[in-house]
C-alpha cells in the first residue's frame, strides 16, 4: 500500500489546506481469489491516517476474468460497508443508475 499513499500524501500536500482530499477505490475485482471489500476497508482504515476526507468506491473494470453481478445501483452495498466501517465520507459510483445488461 506504500505507493498510493506516497502518491496520496504527495496530492494532498499540494491541494490547498482548506480544500477536502479524497480519491476512487476499486472495492472488489470480482475475480475469485482477488481483491475484496474486507481488503478495502483495512487499506481505507490507513488512509485515515493519512487525512482522507471522502472515498467513492466503485469494483471491477480490472480483469477480463470478472464476474460482476449486476443489479440496479449495485455499487452501493459497497460504499455503505465502507462508511459504516470507517466512518469516512463515501460515495458509490459508476454504473448507479445502470447496473443492467438491458440498458
Amino acid at each position: 500500500m506504500r505507493f498510493p499513499f506516497e502518491v496520496f500524501d504527495a496530492v494532498h500536500a499540494a491541494f490547498p489546506a482548506n480544500k477536502p482530499v479524497g480519491l476512487r477505490v476499486s472495492a472488489s475485482d470480482w475475480v475469485e481469489g482477488g481483491w475484496d471489500l474486507e481488503q478495502t476497508i483495512v487499506f481505507v482504515k490507513e488512509l485515515q491516517k493519512h487525512k482522507v476526507d471522502w472515498i467513492d468506491v466503485s469494483s471491477g473494470g480490472v480483469s477480463p476474468l470478472q464476474k460482476i453481478p449486476l443489479s440496479l445501483g449495485c455499487q452501493l452495498p459497497f460504499a455503505k460497508a465502507i462508511k459504516e466501517a470507517t466512518g469516512v465520507n463515501t460515495m458509490g459510483v459508476g454504473l448507479i443508475a445502470a447496473c443492467r445488461r438491458d440498458h
